[in-house]
């Protein structure tokens, strides 16, 4: 059965909103309402998506069910990144089970220190005590891939200047200052070759999303809005040690959910049938690396598509036309904010930041550290 976007809703993305978690979830889940047009009660389920670490306490979603429209309502948790409550509301949609549903994910990153989070998830014998964090394995993996590719620091700046430089069309966006290449290859180092600028900030923000099925449309009237149909999914994970050093750059689990995604959405040449994507840049780095796993290009060859300039807003495949995580990181919701984004540019939403001519568009999420698993939805507003 296909299941359509119906509703997008954002909180703004800022380091400390000043409210509460309840607030922060109201507030998107109210915009994701409206903007789709339903009102809660007619909604049948609420798939949720949060960290118990990040928000500092254990069943966190008992602390939002009221903010996200759960009162009385089927309601189910998914303990990882916002992009697998879409997964999890999608199937439960699709297979008939419900006719609509709200997928909500947030994070209030100020009121904790994801970092010590992050070290806390790798084994406690060996990699914590090493002072593993979702940082120091990301500069792990890129370190690798400068040495593997021939990437240059000024490659990385690139990536910085475009995401920032659209983030400032963006009114949602955390940093909204577009750097120059130069302050970008002088900023201090965080942990070698990742500088200050290279990673994302930390950022609080909410976001929601309404789905529904085809079926379920059409029992209501007509109104002549533009839907997001959900054309692909796929999602893979890898093992929790990653010892194979090729493989750490190829993010093989992107690998094999794109080629999921794809194969449902038959899409043959990624590079030419898709119009825009937003994608996880958890490191300037990162998105380079992604532009190979996701088959825009050859392997090595993600750093061309940077000096090309195909992947600007106004490029050949655009690529994170919103400012991407680099401008905004409510962590464990950012990956639903992608896919937020990328509903908006299909329904001609987007704003300021519009790509022109999109019908498809991609986005993608990580999940856990060093790229461990990771899932790719394609959308498309042709039914």
């Amino acid at each position: 059965m296909r299941v359509a976007i119906l509703g997008v809703g954002q909180t703004s993305y800022e380091r400390e909103k000043g409210i509460s978690l309840d607030e922060l979830v109201f507030e998107a889940t109210k915009n994701a309402l409206e903007d789709s047009g339903l009102n809660l009660q007619e909604i049948e389920s609420v798939v949720t998506a949060g960290s118990d670490g990040l928000d500092g306490r254990a069943i966190s979603n008992m602390t939002v069910s009221g903010s996200c429209g759960a009162y009385l309502k089927d309601e189910v948790k998914v303990s990882d990144g916002g992009i697998y409550g879409l997964v999890l509301a999608y199937l439960r949609v699709a297979s008939g089970l419900f006719g609509n549903s709200l997928v909500v994910s947030w994070t209030k990153s100020s009121e904790v220190s994801p970092d010590t989070v992050g070290n806390l998830s790798f084994d406690p014998l060996y990699l914590r005590e090493a002072g593993i964090n979702p940082i120091t394995y990301s500069a792990i993996q890129v370190s690798l891939y400068k040495h593997i590719t021939g990437a240059r620091d000024e490659d990385a700046a690139k990536v910085v200047v475009k995401n920032r430089g659209n983030a400032l069309k963006n009114p949602l966006s955390h940093l909204k200052r577009k750097p120059s290449v130069k302050e970008i290859k002088s900023s201090r180092f965080v942990s070698y070759p990742l500088r200050e600028i290279h990673i994302p900030p930390e950022s609080d923000g909410a976001c929601a999303l309404v789905i529904s099925s085809e079926r379920w449309l059409k029992t209501r009237k007509k109104t002549g809005q533009k839907y997001a149909w959900i054309r692909g999914i796929g999602w893979s994970l890898e093992g929790y040690y990653r010892d194979e050093k090729k493989e750490l750059v190829k993010l093989s689990s992107l690998r094999k959910a794109a080629k999921t995604a794809y194969k449902m959405a038959g899409i043959k040449n990624p590079a030419k049938e898709i119009d825009t994507a937003e994608v996880s840049d958890i490191t300037a780095y990162h998105e380079i690396m992604i532009y190979e796993a996701l088959g825009f290009c050859g392997d090595s060859e993600g750093i061309e598509l940077v000096r090309k300039g195909v992947t600007e807003i106004d490029g050949e495949l655009p690529v994170n036309p919103s400012g991407g995580i680099l401008s905004s990181n409510p962590i464990f919701a950012s990956s639903l904010v992608r896919v937020a984004e990328a509903a908006l540019q299909v329904m001609g939403k987007a704003g300021e930041r519009q790509v022109k001519g999109v019908n498809t568009a991609l986005a993608q999420g990580f999940t856990w550290s060093g790229t461990q698993g990771s899932c790719v939805v394609i959308l498309d507003n042709r039914i």
